[in-house]
Parts: structure tokens; C-alpha cells; sequence
């Protein structure tokens, strides 16, 4: 992933929570501008203000109006980041403080912070339940048991954008996402990942999802980071969601010729806006023949990999 943490979240600059409780907050925030709040734990041994997240999220209550705040984004919480509460815990258990919350990112962490493979997170299913009008979720990292899906099946009537980012996302989970409702969802992003670190997923998981039946305003599909991407490339040329779609994006994953040969021999992508193929191994053949049979079509082919050793972008 990215080493750099996010600095905009939904349109609205990111702004850190100072941890000491005697600093000013923020200008920004005291200006009463609109800002997406970052909370992170200092983690490191002897910490000045080593809080726990559950005392930094009562804190960060306290100190701001609460009933104002719309965009939260977690960094750090823990050492492992497996303890010391978790961001879903804080906010399920304030839901009645938070009535305007509609953003939540869990775990704007990088590399130079901690593995994503690392990163274990319980379901987020009770998040949704106490926030039926939350608009868009981020999710960074695997479930903390790979048997317990991250997303149990429910419906959510107002979510708009959901992105599950991991190395190791289990079968369990993305099954799941396949037997959600989510009316409003226009963008959808999975990453797969390796199954070495846990990521089964395979393209017979997403049968249910490639309907698009309980999906019907999606308009980006990611589908991604995949060691079977050419399974994924092949289940989807005849997928009935494709026809919605404006993205299609199969990117970070290991697509070959075979998934690109696949996606032509299906049906029509040429209603496409953009086909996002960046980090693959397609030879120079291949991407000409998919320019060619989609010239109104914006194709990211970047980041060829010419290796015979085929991997994924995001895995540990």
C-alpha cells in the first residue's frame, strides 16, 4: 500500500486530533469548516499521551462537537493493531453522539506502520447497523478470524461507497458482500489477495455479486489484487452488473492474456468510461489488441510485469 496516509477523505482535508488534551485544535476545525478527522495512537513505548483508543475517542468527544462530525479516519490504534479497542467498538458504542457521521476510513495505515496482513479487524457489520446513514466505508486489512466475515449479509439502504483493501481476504468474506443489499452503492472495490496470507477468494465467490440484483446504481467495480485474476477476467465477460458499470477495474492483480482474451471474446465493454488494468502481465500484443477493439475506452495498462513469477500488489 501507499506509505503516505491520506490526506483527503471524501473531498474534505484530513485533520489529526492533537492527542495532548491541553493543545488547540485545529484552525480548521475551530474555523467550523467541514473536515475529516484523523485519530491515531502514539504507540511507542513511553509515549507522553499514550492513550488507548476507547481514551483518545472519549477524549476527541468531549473536545469537539460531536453531533457535527461527518468523516472519521483511523490510523494507529495499537501496537499489533489486533488490541487496545478497535475503531468499530468506539463508534458503535457513541452511535447516539454521532448523528451526523457519514464516512468512516479504518486503518490509514501504511507499510512503515505495520503490515496490512497484520491488520485484523472484527466484523463491521454492527457499524452499518448503527449507522444507517453512513455513505461510505474503507476498510484496511483482513478479518481477525477468516471464518467470521468482515461483512455479514444485510442491507444497508444509504451506503454509496464501500472498499474492502487486504492481502488476505478469505472466501468467507467475499461471499458475504455477494448476498448484501445495498441499493445506493454506486463504487465497489474488494482486493483479493494472496492466498499465503490468507486471501482464498476465487471467482466462484462472486457469482452471486456479478448479478448486480441487489446492486442496481453501482457504476465501479473493482475487483482486484488477485492471484485468479484471470478467473475474475472470465466470469465477468458475460456478468450481467457489467452492462451498469462506467469502471471496470482489475487492476493489481496478476491478469494475463488469458483474462484479456477472455474479456474481449465476451460481451461489448465498449459502454465502458474506463477499464483499469494497471499492474498486470499482458504482453505488448495483447494491449494493442485491447486498444484496438476499444478505442473510446480509457485503458490503464501501466505497470507491466514481464516476470515469470506472477504476484499481487498488496499482500503482506
Amino acid at each position: 500500500m501507499n506509505r503516505d496516509h491520506t490526506i483527503e477523505f471524501a473531498g474534505l482535508p484530513v485533520v489529526a486530533f492533537p492527542l495532548d488534551p491541553d493543545a488547540p485544535l485545529p484552525v480548521a476545525a475551530e474555523d467550523g469548516r467541514s473536515v475529516a478527522w484523523r485519530l491515531e495512537c502514539d504507540v511507542r513505548w513511553g509515549a507522553q499521551f499514550g492513550h488507548t483508543l476507547p481514551e483518545l475517542f472519549d477524549l476527541f468527544l468531549r473536545r469537539v462537537d460531536a453531533a457535527r462530525v461527518e468523516s472519521v479516519v483511523f490510523g494507529v490504534w495499537s501496537t499489533e493493531m489486533d488490541s487496545g479497542g478497535h475503531p468499530v467498538q468506539v463508534l458503535v458504542a457513541a452511535a447516539d453522539r454521532l448523528p451526523s457521521l457519514r464516512r468512516v476510513f479504518i486503518a490509514d495505515v501504511g507499510s512503515q506502520d505495520i503490515e496490512i496482513s497484520w491488520i485484523a479487524n472484527p466484523p463491521v457489520t454492527p457499524l452499518l447497523e448503527s449507522f444507517p446513514q453512513l455513505e461510505e466505508l474503507w476498510v484496511r486489512g483482513g478479518p481477525e478470524d477468516r471464518d467470521v466475515p468482515i461483512l455479514s449479509p444485510i442491507k444497508h439502504e444509504s451506503l454509496r461507497t464501500l472498499v474492502l483493501q487486504a492481502g488476505n481476504l478469505p472466501s468467507e468474506t467475499i461471499r458475504s458482500i455477494g448476498q448484501c443489499s445495498f441499493p445506493e452503492l454506486e463504487h465497489l472495490e474488494i482486493y483479493f489477495g494472496d492466498p499465503y496470507y490468507g486471501g482464498t477468494g476465487s471467482a466462484e465467490d462472486i457469482r452471486s455479486l456479478l448479478t448486480g440484483q441487489e446492486l442496481s446504481k453501482l457504476r465501479y467495480l473493482g475487483l482486484k489484487n488477485a492471484v485468479v485474476q484471470d478467473a475474475i477476467a472470465t466470469v465477468l465477460a458475460d456478468a450481467p452488473i457489467v452492462k451498469q458499470l462506467h469502471t471496470l477495474d482489475l487492476s493489481l492483480g496478476t491478469l494475463s492474456d488469458d483474462g484479456a482474451a477472455a474479456l474481449l471474446a465476451g460481451q461489448s465493454l465498449g459502454h465502458l468510461r474506463k477499464l483499469d488494468l494497471h499492474h498486470h502481465y499482458l504482453s505488448q500484443e495483447m494491449g494493442d489488441r485491447l486498444r484496438h477493439a476499444l478505442p473510446g475506452v480509457e485503458i490503464d495498462l501501466s505497470e507491466r510485469i514481464a516476470d515469470s513469477d506472477r504476484y499481487v500488489a498488496v499482500a503482506e
